[in-house]
């Protein structure tokens, strides 16, 4: 419900606070007391379009706060998806206009564009009057007020069409990536199935190009190897005519310092480390013997090799990998192969489970449509009386449920209707005004007040259900009076009994059931006029209901009749 709201530099107001109340919130004034300003402030609240022009005289900016309180899922989704902290379950809204033409909005202290104002607006207050966007117009409202009207029992159905619904789009999705995963495929599978072959023929092993081209060089150079491996060998272990091999020679030197060491202690060391440098020798020796084992010049098998690294080299230029790519690259593409050669099986799935969907998708449409048309019918009969009620006599509305041809969507006797998360139906309030005359969209034929009253109609049959906690009609009284007015008053009453209601009035019959009352007036001080607002009661409210009685002038007759008039709505409130 809408606590506070705080109205600074705007039209005529200078700075005005309302603490609005619980239930129905009555605002009265002489015409010209700026009552619709008051309703274009809220609109400002609500996102609606605003202008320079709405800023007040001599004055740079004009200011809106209003302070909400809520106990709604939806608006706690918004803000956390807007990233807004919740406080203790208030929202406070601000917007503020400067002459230069910008818009300064925020949630609860946190910037926020003017659309965010706009969308978390519907679920706070729904205005209905003269001039205003009213949702009762607009036809995309219209199947969620009929939803409504069908309770859990819809709900629950309506819920099931969205998941088959959901589902379907998926499928569908899945679907178009796969055919063109097909076609993409299609396009190059020869050259997929020739790379792999080609690749599987090379019988790649890792790390293969580096002990090949190691294996190369051994087998181009074995000439030298050998004649170095064997020079080695003669200097170190075999010696020639004219040279004593190292070995002998370090033994020679050990033997000479076997000799002294016992009578010439420093010569241990030296002739430990000698004795450590002939088994290294000795080691080196057996190696390099057996190196020269290894060396088998096989010129076949140089040129094995040579074809072997030309290959791969041509295989590595060609795809621009190395070994170990090449090897993943195979394997990837043997897998997708494998994946592409299977595509047809998985969109024959896939449209086999698009089938079933889609049937369970319009059986449970056609449940929803049957409910859908038991709903509107109860309703129908339902606002008849209602509208008789409120002076709209002879008035019919009618529920339109039609189902809309389209290219693409479900097959139902061989014609293609229209799918979404709602089902098949596309639902429009039609009305007459008169008898005879046909059923024409709701929008094109109703005044302002005509709307307001099939608003508070509807309002009264949804009742506890409707969500949206706040409510204003303005001037709902426009070209009623007397009974009709006193009828409008109490449906009014009673729709506040589960929604916070603001209502603009000339009407003492209606103003009479507020449960709080707040007048509107204009004053001039030092040549500046302005619009006050004060919530008045007792002798205050009883005064302003004869104003509204008699006109200008009060008399002792109009006091009397206020005050039967409020003591009425009383007693009328408490059976309501």
């Amino acid at each position: 419900m809408l606590l506070k709201l705080i109205i600074k530099d705007f039209a005529l107001i200078d700075d005005i606070e309302i603490d609005f109340k619980r239930g129905l919130n009555i605002l009265t004034g002489e015409t010209g007391a700026g009552k619709s300003i008051i309703i274009d402030a809220i609109g400002m609240i609500l996102g609606e379009r605003a202008s320079s022009e709405y800023i007040r005289s001599g004055k740079e900016s004009s200011v809106i706060e209003a302070v909400f309180e809520y106990d709604n899922e939806q608006v706690s989704a918004f803000l956390r998806e807007l990233g807004i902290e919740e406080e203790d379950n208030t929202l406070i809204i601000s917007r503020q206009i400067t002459d230069q033409g910008k818009n300064y909005c925020r949630i609860n202290g946190k910037s926020v564009p003017v659309s965010a104002l706009k969308n978390l607006g519907k679920y706070l207050i729904d205005i209905h009057g003269q001039h205003q966007h009213q949702s009762l117009l607009n036809p995309e409202r219209h199947l969620e007020m009929l939803d409504l009207l069908g309770g859990d029992e819809i709900a629950n159905v309506k819920k099931q069409v969205g998941q088959y619904y959901r589902r379907i789009l998926d499928t569908v999705y899945r679907l178009e990536t796969l055919k063109r995963s097909r076609e993409e495929f299609f396009r190059y599978r020869e050259q997929l199935q020739f790379e792999i072959e080609e690749l599987e023929r090379a019988q790649l092993k890792p790390q293969e190009d580096v002990m090949l081209e190691e294996e190369r060089e051994i087998l181009a150079h074995s000439e030298k190897i050998l004649k170095n491996l064997n020079f080695s060998l003669l200097l170190l272990y075999e010696g020639d005519e004219t040279t004593a091999p190292v070995i002998d020679n370090l033994c020679r030197i050990i033997s000479a310092l076997e000799d002294i060491k016992d009578y010439f202690k420093p010569v241990e060391q030296p002739l430990a480390s000698l004795k450590n440098i002939l088994y290294e020798v000795e080691d080196v020796v057996s190696t390099i013997r057996e190196c020269v084992k290894s060396i088998d010049f096989d010129p076949g098998r140089l040129d094995e090799i040579q074809a072997r690294l030309a290959l791969l080299d041509r295989l590595k230029s060609k795809y621009n990998m190395s070994i170990e790519e090449l090897l993943n690259y195979k394997e990837q593409a043997a897998s997708k192969l494998e994946e592409a050669l299977n595509i047809d099986d998985e969109i024959s799935k896939l449209e086999s489970s698009l089938k079933e969907l889609k049937e369970n998708y319009i059986n449970s449409s056609l449940k929803l449509h049957e409910l859908r048309k038991k709903v509107a019918a109860a309703f129908e009969k339902d606002i008849f009386k209602e509208l008789n009620d409120l002076g709209m006599k002879g008035t019919k509305l009618s529920v339109d449920i039609k189902w809309v041809e389209t290219d693409t969507g479900v097959e139902i006797n061989g014609k293609t209707y229209k799918m979404n998360e709602n089902g098949l139906d596309s639902v429009e309030f039609l009305i007459s005004t008169n008898p005879g005359e046909p059923l024409k969209p709701l929008a094109k034929i109703v005044s302002g007040g005509e709307a307001s009253r099939i608003m508070l109609a509807l309002k009264n049959i949804l009742a506890r259900i409707d969500n949206i906690p706040c409510l204003i009609f303005d001037e709902i009284d426009a070209g009623i009076g007397g009974r009709i007015s006193q009828i409008v008053g109490e449906k009014m009453a009673k729709v506040a009994r589960n929604h916070q209601v603001l209502c603009v009035t000339h009407s003492p019959q209606i103003a009479s059931l507020g449960d709080a009352h707040f007048c509107i007036r204009k004053v001039v001080n030092k040549n500046k006029t302005s619009t006050i607002v004060s919530e008045i009661r007792g002798e205050e409210r009883v005064k302003e209901i004869a104003r509204m009685l008699g006109g200008a002038e009060i008399t002792s007759t109009t006091l009397v009749h206020a005050r039967e008039m409020l003591k009425m709505a009383e007693d009328i409130k408490k059976n309501l």
